[in-house]
């Protein structure tokens, strides 16, 4: 749809004007404002005598454009009367003399401004007490991949309208603040759901789609870091359906400014908004609107196209998306992406341009209005960095607003606009071939080598301050901004802070599911981490004595101390570096809304799994070759080791996902494994005595609960020493014993993944 575009970016409309004899005659509106009059150097010239010199304007605003009535003129939009009235898709506007009667025609044509029908009177007829909104089969049908099935409903409760969420998976929101069970609704306001929103007047709700009239202003947005200034204040404003690219030299700010804009990493001072509402302080009524790709990958490589995008899909959209849906929206993503004959490859046996338009394509599956991208064009030739540009040209043409941050200029003109950075500061913002001849440049590589010169930022700035373009697109642009009230941040807050217990086990169940899957999918890891219990049983096999566990107290520690820390080794290794390799899918997530709970937990059910299957075949092989004590203390003994070996390894696993959570990446996950797992040895009560300081300390190392535990099920006390060695209640052959050592194996894991949540909570 690039023929529907003007050279700044917005939508090629046109009016069809009747002149008198019934002749039609179309005028293209290419500009933010258009007059209608007799003037000769009017926009649309009419030769009506009764017609002022400007009658009427056409005008820009906030995506949309309006016609306004010059003071003592008579418009008619449809028939009525207005001042000031939106635009839609073959509008008829009537310009009127008031003396005769006489009319001129027009019809309003623009592909991009499909009316969204306003739905009226919604004020509850009696014996109808509940009118539904939903996305489908509702007495209000917002139809939107955001919307769930049934997602609110409109009752009538003494003598006043309440407007009720059904625990829908997006929120129901009035006035940017989450309805939490009813809300009793007050003439003029303004309830979102999903991309619409709907005003109220007392007696009805008028509904206003946002798709394709998405604006995004910045106002003055800075961000620093201690005393460093990394932005400084910024102004500028991204009308509907533009593709922005955010471009400079390393270090000048892009991503800074980038992630202010999305909410990302917010500005520490100034505002950014979203058709005038306040983006960071009603941030959860628009987390599900807004796509980004950082430059990383932010899917599972070791999974299909097809695979990673139905798991995302089922996180992204509401829980009452049925499969077919499901289906039907990766169907279309990845068409619009032009991915669809690799949806059954893996992600990792795709080249790189095509992983980042999966990756694009994984952002489409919510229908977001606003995408964000961070250098998608990085390293890759020429010819895929053009087919990556023509994507998002179309996606921008199809009804997004599209930013991206890139430093390849060959293609750069297919943008509306760019924002040039240099050293924290704005000196350009405006169309890119009008950025050359303002600052002398003869192509954009020399206007990244002068940005490096001394002194040139200050220069710019101040050239492009006293610039047409600056005028332009930061002083009129931020001018025609819509004004809406900001939404008070404790309010804020305190939606943050509350969610649907319903949505976190949801999560957790497909996290489970998706989890399992990378599991099962690299093979090769799989089998190696199968593999290290029979053969670490082997190897105890053959240095241990076959009546290790009953001949005596020295060779029955030795076998138990072995058990006993290989258990809490099983945990540490599989998980230790299980959060921290996919740090960027995470971080992503939690964008989009994930909880930081049910990703812990997935790990925890499936990682534990693994253990269960581990502890069974070092268990098989070791009970194979060594006599076991001839009863236990509540169960059959190899029950009873079977239970603290596979205790051992969770709490294992949750000390290594805290381990995962701390690291900043895997390789220091892993230099932290030793740390972890050489207090196990010095601490488990075998090798050394433990008093004073170092029992305490001891209470916090998993292998020291299940030396205890093995201990007392092999009733180490009445075995037979050479020497003449005490009994050690802590190892008694008692019910209590045993059921506080396993206890105190539970209270570890418990612990240590309450640290791993916290410390996954703070990064939110």
């Amino acid at each position: 749809m690039s023929d529907l575009r003007t050279v700044d970016g917005s939508a090629l409309a046109r009016l069809e004007v009747r002149d008198p004899g019934d002749e039609i005659r179309s005028v293209e509106v290419r500009a933010s404002a258009l007059t209608i009059g007799s003037a000769p150097d009017a926009g649309v010239v009419l030769s009506e005598p009764w017609v002022l010199a400007t009658h009427a304007r056409l005008v820009l605003i906030a995506g949309a454009h309006h016609v306004i009535a010059e003071k003592g003129t008579r418009v008619l939009l449809a028939g009525h009367e207005v001042v000031d009235a939106v635009l839609h898709d073959g509008d008829e506007i009537a310009l009127k003399d008031p003396e005769t009667g006489a009319r001129v025609t027009m019809v309003y044509k623009n592909p991009q401004a499909t009316r969204i029908a306003p739905v009226h009177h919604f004020a509850t007829p009696p014996g109808h007490p509940v009118l539904t909104i939903g996305r489908t089969n509702a007495d209000i049908v917002l139809d939107q991949a955001l919307v769930s099935r049934h997602h609110a409903d409109l009752v009538w409760e003494d003598g006043a309208h309440v407007l009720k969420d059904r625990a829908s998976a997006n929120g129901t929101f009035v006035n940017g603040v989450r309805v939490d069970g009813g809300r009793k609704l007050a003439p003029g306001d303004v309830v979102q759901i999903g991309t619409f929103r709907l005003t109220y007047d007392g007696d009805s709700l008028d509904s206003f789609d946002q798709r394709g009239a998405i604006r995004l202003d910045a106002t003055a947005i800075e961000r620093f870091v201690g005393d460093k200034q990394l932005l400084a204040p910024t102004t500028l404003s991204i009308e509907p359906c533009e593709f922005v690219a955010i471009v400079g030299g390393s270090g000048s700010g892009k991503s800074t400014l980038m992630t202010a804009l999305c909410g990302f990493n917010r500005a520490n001072r100034g505002k950014v908004s979203i058709n005038g509402d306040d983006l960071y302080a009603g941030y959860d009524a628009y987390r599900s609107v807004i796509g980004y790709v950082p430059q990383d990958d932010i899917l599972h490589l070791t999974l299909t196209v097809e695979r990673a995008l139905h798991h995302a899909a089922r996180l992204r959209l509401p829980a009452d998306t049925t499969p077919g849906e499901i289906d039907v929206r990766i169907a279309t993503v990845l068409d619009q992406v032009e991915m669809t004959e690799h949806k059954h490859k893996r992600i990792d046996q795709l080249s790189g341009g095509q992983r980042k338009r999966v990756s694009i394509a994984c952002e489409l599956l919510a229908d977001p209005l606003l995408l964000f991208l961070d250098e998608p064009t990085s390293g890759l030739d020429p010819g895929l960095e053009r087919k990556l540009m023509i994507t998002l040209r179309k996606l921008a043409d199809s009804g997004r607003t599209v930013v991206l941050i890139t430093h390849a200029t060959a293609n750069i003109r297919m943008c509306d606009h760019i924002a040039f950075l240099s050293h924290g500061k704005l000196v350009y913002f405006g169309p890119p071939a009008q950025a050359l001849p303002l600052f002398g440049a003869a192509d954009f590589p020399d206007l990244y080598e002068d940005a490096d010169e001394p002194g040139t930022t200050e220069a710019w700035v101040e050239k492009y301050g006293a610039s047409l373009q600056h005028q332009k697109y930061v002083v009129e642009r931020p001018a025609r901004a819509p004004v809406a009230p900001s939404v008070d941040q404790v309010a804020e807050n305190q939606r943050r802070s509350k969610t649907f217990a319903q949505s976190r086990l949801r999560q957790l169940g497909i996290l489970t599911r998706r989890y399992l899957e990378l599991i099962l999918a690299d093979k090769r890891n799989l089998v190696l981490l199968l593999a290290q219990a029979p053969i670490i049983g082997i190897l105890l096999v053959l240095v241990s004595r076959g009546d290790g566990l009953t001949s005596g107290k020295i060779e029955a520690k030795k076998l138990i101390f072995m058990l006993a820390t290989t258990g809490v080794w099983f945990g540490v290794i599989n998980s230790a570096r299980e959060i921290c390799k996919e740090a960027n899918v995470l971080r992503r997530e939690r964008l989009a809304g994930l909880h930081a709970g049910p990703y812990l937990g997935s790990k925890l059910i499936v990682l534990t799994l693994l253990v269960l299957v581990q502890s069974a075949l070092l268990v098989g092989v070791v009970v194979a070759a060594t006599k076991l004590p001839k009863g236990g203390v509540m169960m059959p003994p190899l029950l009873e080791i079977y239970v603290t070996i596979v205790l051992a390894g969770v709490a294992g696993i949750a000390l290594g996902l805290c381990v995962s959570a701390i690291a900043s990446s895997p390789d220091k996950a892993t230099s932290l494994i030793p740390i972890v797992l050489v207090p196990q040895v010095l601490f488990a009560g075998i090798m050394f005595g433990l008093k004073g300081p170092t029992a305490a300390l001891s209470t916090l190392v998993s292998a020291r609960a299940a030396v205890d535990a093995m201990s007392s099920i092999v009733d180490i006390n009445n075995l037979s020493s050479p020497l003449p060695l005490p009994d050690e209640p802590q190892y008694a052959h008692t019910s209590q014993v045993l059921l506080a050592a396993w206890g105190m194996l539970a209270a570890q894991a418990a612990g240590y993944a309450l640290v791993a949540w916290l410390v996954l909570t703070r990064r939110r």
